[in-house]
């Protein structure tokens, strides 16, 4: 099967939007850049519940004047790509979506170091995902993962979706976000409120995935075979620092930074630059 369209005929200056086809037929849409030259690594970034990748376009643009490219694709329901919005039945679709990607960059740019980047849910997924697969990269940078959440589900919303799960597994819900919790960054929030690219939704099927792979998460931390920079803000009320903590205290591959008081969306709040400044020195540390 032809899983890429247009993967390798970016414009490595401005870089460009490019789709992945999966087995299952959907088609997933995102962007790639990369520095026009002496490119020394590659992110592959996995976004979080609700957004889209276009949202880390400028965050994208930072690394790339450091000399690292970023690529990444919409969720399968979130942003452009195919999909019920809220819904990925499970994360078999998310292996797939990460493989296709590791290899069409493989293939792409030989030789560069590859490094995986996930947030929120997207850092949920990647923590499972290096757990499980332990896939050939350097290393990976996760941000307030979905391990723990902040908040207590509603016990009511929780009874249904175990009942519906098996019946109706792609039945979305709200999914409780409270926008004004992403950053302290008033700029940030109405940005994301006006973003009509958004929801907040959240299918039964995807909600017991990423509570079962967080709990795997926690539970065999102790497995990663990968090196990892995990940062979470202090002040998250979204997903719980105690979850980044939990998993830390397992495993020695991993390099814990806290951010006081922070928010969720790390990239995107007061403390942004620093946290720039912290990824992009620990990836530089491990291209030797």
């Amino acid at each position: 099967m032809q899983h890429i369209v247009n993967f390798c005929t970016f414009n490595k200056k401005t870089g460009m939007d490019f789709n992945i086809k999966l087995s299952n037929g959907y088609v997933l849409r995102g962007f790639i850049m990369s520095p026009v030259e002496k490119l020394r690594a590659m992110i592959i970034l996995v976004h979080g519940l609700g957004e889209h990748i276009r949202r880390y376009e400028g965050w994208a643009d930072l690394f790339s004047e450091a000399m690292i490219g970023m690529a990444g694709v919409d969720l399968p329901g979130h942003g452009l790509s195919d999909g019920k919005k809220g819904h990925i039945r499970s994360y078999a679709i998310t292996d797939e979506m990460i493989d296709i990607l590791l290899r069409e960059c493989r293939k792409t740019f030989p030789g560069i170091p590859l490094f995986l980047y996930g947030h929120s849910l997207g850092g949920g997924i990647v923590l499972d995902y290096l757990i499980r697969k332990n896939p050939d990269v350097r290393g990976a940078i996760v941000t307030s993962p979905w391990l723990k959440l902040s908040f207590e589900p509603d016990r009511m919303k929780v009874k249904m979706a175990g009942i519906m799960k098996s019946i109706v597994p792609s039945l979305v819900q709200s999914s409780g976000l409270v926008v004004d919790h992403i950053s302290r960054d008033p700029a940030v929030v109405e940005q994301y409120r006006k973003d009509p690219r958004v929801h907040g939704l959240i299918s039964v099927s995807l909600f017991y995935s990423a509570m079962s792979a967080a709990s795997g998460a926690l539970k065999n931390a102790g497995s990663l075979r990968k090196l990892l920079l995990l940062m979470h803000g202090t002040g998250d009320q979204i997903c719980s620092p105690q979850g980044s903590c939990g998993f830390a205290e397992k495993t020695p591959l991993a390099e814990l930074k806290l951010w006081e008081g922070a928010y969720h969306e790390l990239h995107n709040d007061y403390c942004r630059h620093e946290v720039f400044d912290t990824i992009r020195s620990w990836i530089e540390d491990k291209l030797f």
